[in-house]
């Protein structure tokens, strides 16, 4: 249970010991997320190829990281961290920087073999937070977290433009030297590297045997289908208003609006209950998205709708952070934080898939009333499993998550 008086802002968590290096090199190393699907589209495009050939490329990276996420999580609840994530970051390094090298049908095997070893950063990231912090700042962690993973997805773009001037592969070369280097510098930290699984009678389903977690992933899925709508639709709607030059803001300023929204929470989430606000985050991702269907045409209006429609997911995710944490099979809570990455993954793919088939025929509108509806789905996929989490006294906090050296104040 949080404590109601304790209160712990986003510069003071970065304060703590280890926290700073922590996060800002796990952002280094997942960097590459927010940059290989440009870089691919632009590899593309450059090398002559269609849209399709760059989407086949997106697809194959996409779904080795789905699949590839929650395998690389498992061996690190077995092995520990160090050397899964290396090995990791040095194969999915080498794979996306053979891409623009490989031809035919080889490119597309070589960025499944790129997303099949990414390193699940995301997932040890948020593991090791107990080890470092009190318990009950933990929840403030994980709303900071979730907050600065935006960077990743504003960054990357830019630094993809600055490396395309190399050549046609420089996004790609680009990627694969930061992320090798982001993994290394995250686990040449103490706290990585002295991380102790727990060691538990291993089942072949992993946390997949919960079946709370199970539903909880469903909702994911559906969260994710939601925010996969926007990076499409977005772009189609300022196309639309024949603003294009406005689509990169757009996006940035839903970003924008989450990074804003995970800040403010994070100060509070230590004093909040996560079962309570997550239908809260649900609902709020319900309306802000709700009235982007409005599309209004003039696009300063339509960003300030950008900017709100990006403040439930910190919320969302902050606490659905502390379910998976709560909800994980002891000895299984790194490969359950990736099952939570590919659900997300997932649904936001199928979310894209939409609102690209629903923009080509104009209705750019309809695209948002299906991410609303997708978050809609999800909260009442949520409540009824959120009572029986509240209900269960067996459900055992994050507080008492096993990594080793625990600093609970």
């Amino acid at each position: 249970m949080a404590d109601p008086r304790h209160r712990v802002g986003p510069a003071q968590l970065l304060a703590r010991p280890h926290v700073s290096r922590l996060l800002f090199s796990a952002l280094a190393g997942r960097l590459p997320t927010g940059m290989v699907p440009l870089a691919l589209v632009l590899f593309t495009r450059e090398s002559g190829a269609d849209f399709a050939r760059a989407g086949l490329l997106t697809a194959a990276y996409s779904l080795g990281a789905c699949v590839g996420g929650p395998v690389l999580s498992r061996v690190m609840d077995v092995r520990g961290q160090r050397g899964t994530l290396v090995l990791g970051g040095v194969l999915s390094s080498v794979a996306l920087a053979a891409v623009p090298f490989a031809p035919g049908s080889l490119g597309l095997l070589v960025a499944l073999a790129a997303g099949l070893t990414t390193p699940p950063l995301e997932p040890a990231l948020r593991t090791l937070w107990p080890s470092v912090l009190p318990a009950r700042e933990v929840p403030a962690a994980f709303a900071v977290d979730a907050a600065a993973q935006e960077l990743v997805f504003v960054l990357g773009p830019l630094v993809v433009l600055l490396a395309q001037g190399f050549g046609a592969g420089g996004g790609l070369l680009a990627a694969a030297v930061v992320g090798v280097a982001g993994t290394v510098w995250f686990t040449a930290s103490r706290v990585s590297r002295e991380w102790v699984p727990v060691r538990e009678e291993r089942h072949w389903l992993g946390p997949l045997r919960s079946p709370r977690l199970c539903v909880l992933y469903v909702a994911v899925l559906l969260v994710g289908l939601t925010i996969g709508v926007p990076a499409v639709a977005l772009v189609a709607y300022a196309e639309s208003v024949s603003a294009p030059g406005w689509a990169s803001w757009l996006v940035a300023a839903n970003a924008l609006g989450a990074l804003a929204g995970g800040l403010a929470y994070s100060g509070q989430a230590p004093r909040r209950d996560p079962l309570r606000d997550l239908p809260l985050g649900l609902l709020t991702l319900v309306v802000t998205y709700a009235a982007l269907a409005w599309t209004p045409g003039e696009p300063p209006v339509m960003a300030v709708l950008a900017v709100l429609s990006g403040l439930g997911l910190p919320l969302t995710l902050t606490c659905v952070f502390q379910v998976v944490d709560r909800l994980a099979p002891a000895g299984t809570t790194t490969e359950a934080f990736a099952w939570l990455i590919s659900a997300f993954l997932a649904g936001s793919s199928v979310g894209a898939f939409a609102a690209g088939a629903l923009s080509d025929g104009g209705s750019i509108g309809a695209a948002f009333l299906v991410a609303a509806a997708a978050s809609l789905a999800a909260l009442a996929v949520a409540v009824p499993l959120l009572r029986g989490v509240a209900a269960d006294p067996g459900a055992r906090a994050a507080s008492v998550r096993g990594a080793s050296g625990p600093h609970d104040g």
